[in-house]
């Protein structure tokens, strides 16, 4: 399975990754329910914006660790065959606990999510690089002059891919092993080119013309037939492609702006046509539960393809917000139009208040809530005082804030999307309370 950018609007292109597992609810009949209970809110917040927006400390976060301890701990690599060839040997004198520090800050700097860390294992996972991989540490004999120092070993990095796409693991191994070696990380894996995959490419203009869009209305049919369909796989290469379609990255700007308007909603299409509906079968997988990985002894493909759609789901969301946002001519209007629908503001499976809830499990899926706060910042930057409102009674600030200590522990992306996320609540909010202060005044005069 392929890979794609899907980042719209960002000044570097960068990795995004993420792993989770979860469960599906309701209505959705290509998610079977596996009896998770739905994850508690976990942020509550009343209308004031809390004291960390005054001045936030940067030490307020703890930093990601692999604790391994001594080299005695570690097996033997002259025990271990075969072994694979993504490996690297660590100069001698550089202890386990500061390779690990090496890895998990690489890690980071690539936002690869950590999946487990146990002893000398770890698993991490990039679902946009469609890779699982381990990485493991041993003790490897050598020739050095101070013996006595660590009785002749040192540490030897093994990178071992689980899934997923080889092309991508090879480069992403290439990075990881030069840092655990020297140090250093290589910038240029921030430029990772995923896996090409070939689109129909439809005529780009201003407006797309009559024939054009019915050519282009037929393939999402298809698309959304593959999504819906019981086959996971085809469900997922349907996802892939809507993903892609919304990237103005692959797509032309008519094309992913046409798209992206089917799935926030757009009453100018055929709405009588069920067979499309994308906005409610986003919808469906933004909305599902969540469970960890750790707690489904079952979790095979099934575990994998929920978290997939999961993630891909928010991808093409925050895709489709990025693409109304930047379009000339209405997009301001017509994205304030639809945040302000009940679609968005309701308080039972609404999506304002489910993307908020989402942040509550920024620890273990960060990159769920990278994909959660490229929404947010959209929807504070169309700055509605009835949508700010609302983001403050649901507790959108505090759980921004607590996203950004996560995101500065693990996840680069999720860091840096939560600073601007930051900026853009305190800017909307202050200029709704300053509003709001502006009509009491007149409402008294």
């Amino acid at each position: 399975m392929t890979s794609f950018p899907i980042n719209n609007n960002e000044s570097n292109d960068a990795i995004m990754l993420r792993s989770s597992t979860y469960s599906g609810q309701d209505d959705n009949h290509f998610l079977p329910s596996r009896g998770v209970k739905k994850g508690e809110r976990k942020f509550s917040m009343g209308p004031s914006i809390p004291p960390q927006s005054k001045g936030a400390n940067n030490d307020s976060f703890v930093k990601t660790v692999w604790e391994i301890g001594s080299i005695e701990n570690l097996p033997n690599a002259a025990n271990i065959f075969p072994l694979e060839r993504s490996r690297a040997s660590v100069n001698g004198g550089v202890s386990p606990n500061t390779t690990g520090q090496r890895i998990v800050d690489c890690l980071k700097y690539l936002s690869i999510t950590i999946v487990s860390k146990r002893r000398y294992k770890l698993v991490a996972e990039s679902l946009d690089c469609d890779v699982r991989f381990n990485i493991k540490l041993y003790k490897e004999k050598y020739d050095c002059d101070d013996v006595s120092s660590s009785e002749g070993y040192r540490v030897m990095v093994e990178l071992q891919k689980r899934s997923g796409c080889s092309i991508n693991f090879v480069q992403i191994a290439r990075t990881i092993l030069q840092m655990a070696k020297s140090g250093k990380c290589n910038t240029q894996c921030e430029e990772l080119s995923p896996c090409e995959k070939k689109f129909m490419l439809y005529k780009s203009s201003i407006e797309m013309e009559e024939e054009n869009v019915s050519s282009l209305f037929l393939d999402l049919k298809r698309t959304t037939a593959s999504i819906r369909s019981n086959q996971m796989d085809l469900s997922l290469l349907g996802m892939e492609e809507l993903v892609s379609l919304t990237s103005m990255h692959i797509s032309s700007n008519s094309t992913a702006l046409f798209v992206a308007k089917l799935v926030l909603g757009n009453d100018a299409v055929d709405s009588t046509d069920d067979s499309l509906d994308l906005n409610g079968l986003i919808k469906s997988f933004v909305s599902v539960d969540i469970c960890d990985e750790e707690d489904v002894k079952d979790y095979t493909f099934f575990g994998g393809y929920v978290n997939k759609m999961h993630y891909y789901a928010l991808t093409v969301l925050a895709n489709s917000m990025h693409v109304v946002w930047s379009s000339h001519g209405g997009g301001f209007g017509y994205l304030q139009q639809i945040l302000c629908a009940d679609g968005w503001l309701k308080k039972k499976h609404g999506l304002l208040p489910t993307l908020i809830d989402k942040l509550a499990h920024s620890e273990k899926r960060p990159h769920d809530a990278y994909q959660v706060m490229r929404c947010l910042n959209i929807v504070f930057q169309v700055s509605s005082p009835k949508v700010n409102l609302k983001a403050m009674e649901w507790g959108a600030p505090s759980a921004i804030y607590s996203a950004r200590d996560i995101g500065r522990s693990c996840h680069s992306l999720l860091e840096r999307e939560s600073e601007l996320a930051m900026r853009s609540s305190i800017n909307a909010i202050y200029g709704t309370m300053i509003a709001t202060e502006g009509a009491l005044v007149t409402c008294v005069a």
